[in-house]
């Protein structure tokens, strides 16, 4: 059972998210503040598996949550709350260390399966995020000719420095609009492996943003 930690931007909404999840099954309530600097402290000691986090909190933000999170020495996984995919700090927050986020408009059950899902290393990307993560990794969308056939998730072969050829062609089926479940069928895979996938590359978009600190 996962135990999350919630980092909300307000005390009512912090409140109200603990209540939402006290209520829901599968799910352990491991604390929460609505400011980062006395979050810290807990996080370290509790060491949740999940830390649900605003975009934007009173004192800080969520690449900087991302930030603090990586120097701990056991680190929650971090997903991002927002109500909007369109928010500009989304991705930025992804690079640096976030592993996935939520769009809040389904509830409490939405939030509960997303953490889950979380918890199960899996994640998605919006076409735009993907668009990025591609430009960030310096390769090109694949053409849907390419992308689609079930083979293309098997292509091993380099396309970029961290990412493999299968990874591009995900990305590029995600740049291109496809959902989830349409990548799924077009690989004839489940949607949960699809997810995976997306995880994966948002773990690899970590490994350059590190990469790109150090020089």
């Amino acid at each position: 059972m996962p135990s999350v930690y919630l980092l909300r931007h307000s005390e009512p909404v912090l409140q109200r998210t603990r209540s939402q999840l006290l209520q829901t099954d599968g799910l352990e309530w491991a604390g929460g503040q609505f400011v980062l600097a006395d979050a810290l402290p807990e996080i370290t000691a509790l060491a949740p598996d999940i830390v649900a986090c605003d975009l934007r909190l009173p004192d800080s933000h969520a690449m900087r949550v991302a930030l603090e999170l990586n120097r701990l020495p056991v680190r929650p996984q971090l997903l991002l709350l927002t109500p909007t995919a369109d928010d500009l700090q989304l991705f930025a927050a992804l690079s640096a260390g976030a592993n996935g986020f939520h769009v809040e408009a389904g509830g409490a059950n939405a939030l509960a399966d997303a953490l889950q899902r979380l918890h199960a290393c899996r994640a998605t990307l919006g076409p735009q995020h993907a668009r990025q993560a591609l430009a960030a990794f310096g390769i090109e969308r694949s053409p849907l000719v390419t992308a689609s056939p079930a083979a293309a998730a098997a292509d091993a072969s380099p396309a970029g420095r961290q990412v493999d050829q299968a990874g591009r062609h995900l990305l590029s089926l995600l740049a291109h609009g496809l959902l989830v479940d349409e990548v799924a069928r077009l690989w004839q895979q489940e949607a949960a492996e699809i997810e995976r996938r997306i995880w994966r590359l948002v773990r690899l978009l970590h490994v350059r943003s590190r990469e790109l600190q150090i020089v």
